[in-house]
């Protein structure tokens, strides 16, 4: 029986709005929520220096590049010293089944352009050993951990599958913390403004902090069923559902989402709303054995918003899946990369759609309910082999 998520029934949940104010005792905490004295922080705001774009972006860039290790028994004692990038798609799989002369497209490389290209992030090109990595095991953790799904050949199992949904998940926690450590950087960006300016811009960073921390809770959350379940080598609260195509698809694609609606366009669960804990669903779309393979996993309460979305996906006809999960990845995240011959020689509607898909979600262009019911284009009919899964 299908279970109603608590937030589909409960109230708007924003967080109380800043209390900007002109004027203030000079040692009273600023009223940005810096923590810092109104003195050292926005008093002579307007006055001040503003900040270069371009050194914002590099010290963002610098969070986002400071390493530790995720891995479940992570101590001072038991790491190795050295924290390296990480692949979330393994490099001599999924995305080498892509890349071109070593390269991929990458949207999460746009991000850097995303000024430059009026907001828009338009797919870059970016070399496969930087491709898909991120900070967040040391050395001898990732090498231990990670063995069945790097060292051997890539057998699809409930062990396997949770490892690569582990992954996605510490991939989601490490941008996502360190997303919260840049607002920091980003406070200052008001340098220079006039008050209300200053308003604007520090009431958008107030609620971005507040809704990194509440994502943030979720997933420490996830991360610990993640970390019990392989330890124990008890996977009985994981689920997972997966399938098999008939050719290698021109994307791959690694992380964890929110789902909020179905196929169908039904809502399943309101991020804005109420306090309960949400459903996620850990998404891998990549290449094995030279055909593509597109793998969900998930903990949660049975019938619950993720087990509803996946339902909702296999309800779809099969020669339709390849373009569900293509436009899954490219609607739910931006850690994400398309082979460069294929992205050149779509026409430009496509790419003007595809890049719209890649903006969704963010504070300027809220997700819509037909996100996923109403597939506009069709990237790929390629058929489906085989399905997988315990669900």
């Amino acid at each position: 029986m299908r279970t109603m998520h608590p937030s589909l029934s409960a109230d708007l949940n924003l967080p109380a709005p800043l209390e900007p104010r002109e004027r203030m005792p000079v040692n009273e905490p600023c009223w940005c929520g810096s923590g810092k004295k109104w003195k050292k922080c926005h008093r002579d705001r307007d006055k001040q220096q503003p900040v270069f774009i371009g050194k914002m972006m590099a010290d963002h860039q610098a969070e986002m590049w400071k390493g530790y290790c995720l891995h479940p028994q992570a101590s001072s004692t038991n790491c190795s010293e050295t924290v390296i990038r990480a692949h979330t798609v393994q490099r001599g799989g999924g995305l080498a089944a892509i890349a071109e002369h070593g390269h991929v497209m990458s949207p999460k490389r746009g991000l850097n352009d995303i000024i430059k290209n009026d907001g828009e992030i338009v797919p870059r090109l970016q070399g496969i050993n930087d491709a898909s990595t991120f900070m967040g095991f040391c050395r001898s953790h990732d090498d231990q951990l990670f063995a069945p799904i790097e060292k051997a050949p890539l057998v699809l199992c409930k062990e396997s599958v949770c490892l690569l949904s582990f992954r996605a998940i510490c991939y989601e926690l490490h941008m996502k913390t360190a997303a919260l450590r840049a607002i920091e950087i980003q406070r200052d960006g008001d340098k220079g403004d006039s008050f209300e300016v200053q308003c604007q811009k520090q009431n958008y960073l107030h609620y971005m902090r507040e809704g990194f921390r509440r994502g943030l809770a979720d997933l420490g959350g996830w991360k610990k069923s993640y970390d019990t379940a392989l330890l124990s080598g008890n996977y009985d609260n994981f689920s997972f559902f997966g399938v098999t195509f008939s050719e290698a698809l021109p994307i791959v694609a690694c992380g964890a989402f929110l789902p909020q609606f179905d196929f169908t366009g039904r809502s399943l669960q309101i991020i804005t709303r109420g306090n309960h804990p949400f459903d996620h669903i850990s998404f891998n779309l990549t290449v094995v054995n030279g055909k593509s393979v597109a793998v969900f996993g998930w903990t949660g309460s049975p019938q619950g918003p993720a087990e509803q979305f996946i339902e909702s996906f296999r309800a779809l006809p099969r020669n339709t899946m390849a373009n569900a999960v293509f436009h899954i990845a490219c609607e739910y995240l931006e850690n994400t990369y398309l082979r460069p011959s294929w992205w050149d020689v779509r026409a430009d509607t496509a790419k003007e759609y595809i890049i719209k898909r890649f903006r969704s979600g963010l504070p300027s262009m809220e997700r819509t309910r037909d996100c996923l019911s109403r597939l506009d284009y069709c990237f790929s009919t390629s058929s489906v082999e085989f399905e997988l899964g315990s669900s």
